[in-house]
């Protein structure tokens, strides 16, 4: 199986149809990636394709010697995302564009909706940088080094926001709070963040 740098090559060689190949890859985690930061389907299916435009228009400036493609890729969704935020919503802050979304995880007692409201009221009161952070860690399964890429930063103040605002969350909520985040997860995931 070619690896993602094979693709672009492919791709910049003229080879249009290997960009295929990269979206499928990509798709549903640039989705994901920004159907969290919008809560709205109908604007992340927009901003998906912009992305994939964007990045299609822009692939032969990609360079393979400051990073990995996924890693430049999801600059590009982060920026269009900011964007949006700052052309389509000038009123709200672009740093508190983040919710959990209730409605598309909808507990089914009423203690785990108290558990779902105490997270996110936990989450609103973190910055920007703990909250990207923590989605592109938990949600995108992304490594330290791959973050740091995405928001800046070095490896280990990556991994030192994580650790503290996993433990901080742990402290205040215990495992159950760690177990609403990870909603919708694949059970590896979920048991490393339990592990954690």
């Amino acid at each position: 199986m070619l690896d993602d740098l094979d693709y672009v090559r492919r791709c910049q060689s003229g080879e249009a149809e290997a960009f295929g190949v990269l979206y499928d890859r990509y798709g549903d985690k640039i989705y994901r990636f920004i159907y969290y930061k919008t809560f709205h389907k109908e604007t992340a299916d927009d901003l998906v394709s912009e992305v994939f435009l964007r990045a299609l228009e822009k692939l032969a400036t990609f360079d393979e010697t400051r990073g990995h493609f996924s890693t430049w890729l999801y600059q590009i969704a982060r920026n269009r995302v900011i964007d949006y935020y700052r052309t389509y919503r000038p009123s709200e802050a672009i740093e508190d564009c983040f919710d959990l979304g209730a409605d598309e995880r909808i507990p089914e007692t009423l203690d785990a909706i108290q558990d779902l409201e105490a997270v996110t009221a936990y989450l609103d009161k973190l910055t920007n940088r703990q909250r990207e952070i923590i989605i592109l860690r938990i949600w995108e399964d992304k490594s330290y080094k791959e973050i740091a890429e995405i928001v800046g930063g070095t490896e280990d103040s990556v991994k030192m926001v994580f650790s503290r605002s996993i433990r901080n969350l742990r402290e205040q909520f215990g495992k159950v709070a760690l177990l609403v985040l990870g909603v919708g997860l694949p059970f590896s995931s979920l048991l490393f963040i339990l592990a954690s």
